[in-house]
């Protein structure tokens, strides 16, 4: 059944609702010169710069930051409002030209800055005590763990892995070698004259553990530190790799060590308060979240 159009406007709530329409576009058009004004009009406070500079310096302290305001000079003021003018003028041009809607760059640089001003939250992480930073350290002490190291020269010796005469015979050749090495006390720069190109390097020179197991397999690491180090140099081997034979001259080992905490104090007590601030500002965020309610309608049981 149709309702007239004249039975329909003689009900009061539609006259209440074209009244109210035709008195407010009425005005929009009347003030149409003020609401244009209002549009480009910036409004600069000391409150607002007191919160504009919290914002610049993650430092969320209100009454500070009026304090801070109050003592700038004329120059200092205006270098701020001139800041903040300059970004809250291409923020509403960005606005207006709904740049912010469904951009998943601008998405996730709003998720940076929340992320980012969640740092502000760091001025409540407790001061890192004495015994704090002790037990911190024998948590993680394996953290600060130094790397074996080892310095060598190495004649390399090749052989075909699959044929058990052609190792036998770079053993045999490598022996040989290792016997006019030590006649000559062949120096450690001079170990190049000798021996077959390696696929890596030479010579290794304060290397880590891990880099020598890398190149020459873990077999021969652990072959190479265990090799006493003698106070006057001299050659050693041959050891096994996954190439070939080696024959070494090793001038310098130490084995792997964790640094008392008396060495390495200023960087566990960084690391430390590293965690207690990620910690306050991983709260910080969940506090967030947690105003959320979360609706998966497509949740699997």
């Amino acid at each position: 059944m149709k309702v007239p159009y004249r039975q329909l406007l003689k009900e009061p709530l539609i006259q209440f609702l074209l009244i109210g329409l035709v008195l407010f576009f009425g005005e929009r058009w009347i003030n149409q010169q003020d609401y244009l004004e209002d549009q480009f009009r910036i409004l600069v406070n000391d409150q607002i710069i007191a919160q504009f500079m919290q914002q610049q310096a993650k430092n969320f302290d209100p009454l500070k930051a009026q304090q801070q305001v109050e003592l700038l000079s004329d120059e200092q003021r205006q270098r701020l409002v001139d800041d903040y003018v300059r970004g809250e003028a291409l923020y509403r041009e960005a606005k207006a030209l709904n740049l912010d809607r469904d951009d998943q760059i601008i998405r996730r640089r709003l998720m940076q800055k929340m992320d980012y001003l969640a740092q502000g939250f760091y001025d409540d992480v407790d001061v890192v005590t004495e015994a704090d930073l002790i037990a911190y350290y024998k948590i993680n002490q394996q953290d600060y763990k130094k790397l074996a190291r080892i310095t060598f020269t190495h004649v390399y010796v090749a052989f075909d892995q699959k044929t058990p005469t052609s190792e036998a015979s770079a053993a045999s050749e490598a022996r040989a070698i290792l016997k006019s090495l030590r006649e000559n006390n062949i120096p450690f720069e001079k170990s190049g004259l000798y021996g077959q190109r390696f696929l890596y390097n030479r010579n290794y020179v304060n290397r880590g553990a891990d880099e020598i197991s890398s190149h020459f397999g873990q077999a021969f690491k652990q072959q190479i530190f265990d090799l006493e180090l003698k106070q006057d140099p001299h050659w050693q081997g041959p050891i096994k790799s996954s190439y070939g034979w080696h024959l070494i001259l090793m001038t310098h080992k130490e084995q792997a060590y964790i640094p008392s905490l008396s060495e390495i104090g200023n960087v566990v007590l960084a690391d430390a308060q590293r965690q207690r601030q990620q910690k306050v500002k991983r709260q910080a965020i969940e506090k967030l979240q947690s105003k959320y309610q979360v609706i998966d309608r497509d949740r699997r049981q």
